[in-house]
C-alpha cells in the first residue's frame, strides 16, 4: 500500500478545503431555515402539523443549532461542531419529513423539500467523518472531558502515528 502525505498532495488539500466549505455552506443554510421557522412557517406546515407551534420552534431552535455547528466547524472545534450537527441533523430530518407529503402531492413547494433533503444528507456526511476523525488512531485517552475539550479539526489528518 503506498500512503501519501496530504501535505505534498495538492488535490486532496483542494478537495478538503472544498468539503469544509460546503459543510460551512451546509451549516449556515440549516441555521439560516432554523431563524426563518421562527419567524414564520409557510401555511402548509403550519396546517400539517395541526397548529403544533410547539413542534414548528422544537426543529426550528433544532436547526438554529446549525449555527453551533457553523461555528465549530469554522474554528475547528470539534466538542461545538459535533453537539450543533446532530441538533441541526434531527431538526432538517423532521422539516424534510413534514415537507415531504406535501412536496410529492404538489401542496407545498419541491424545492424547500429538496433543499432541507440535500442540507440532510451533508450534515449525515460529516456526521460520519466526525466519528471517523473522533476514532482516529493515536488519541491519547486523557478521561472523556479533557478528550472532548482537546478535539480539533484541522483540514489534514495528522498522521505521525503510521
Amino acid at each position: 500500500m503506498i500512503a501519501t502525505d496530504p501535505k505534498l498532495n495538492q488535490r486532496r488539500l483542494w478537495w478538503e478545503r472544498f468539503l469544509w466549505l460546503v459543510d460551512l455552506a451546509a451549516y449556515a443554510v440549516v441555521g439560516v431555515s432554523g431563524i426563518l421557522a421562527l419567524g414564520r412557517v409557510s401555511d402548509y406546515v403550519y396546517d400539517t402539523l395541526l397548529g403544533w407551534t410547539w413542534l414548528i420552534r422544537l426543529f426550528a431552535w433544532l436547526m438554529i443549532a446549525g449555527m453551533i455547528a457553523l461555528a465549530g466547524r469554522a474554528t475547528r472545534v470539534w466538542a461545538l461542531e459535533y453537539v450543533g450537527n446532530v441538533a441541526a441533523g434531527w431538526g432538517a430530518f423532521v422539516y424534510a419529513v413534514v415537507l415531504w407529503p406535501g412536496a410529492t402531492s404538489g401542496s407545498a413547494t419541491f424545492a424547500g423539500f429538496g433543499m432541507t433533503a440535500v442540507a440532510t444528507l451533508f450534515l449525515i456526511r460529516r456526521y460520519v467523518e466526525l466519528k471517523i476523525f473522533t476514532s482516529e488512531p493515536g488519541d491519547a485517552d486523557r478521561g472523556w472531558w479533557r478528550t472532548v475539550l482537546g478535539r480539533r479539526t484541522k483540514n489534514v489528518v495528522p498522521r505521525q502515528h503510521y
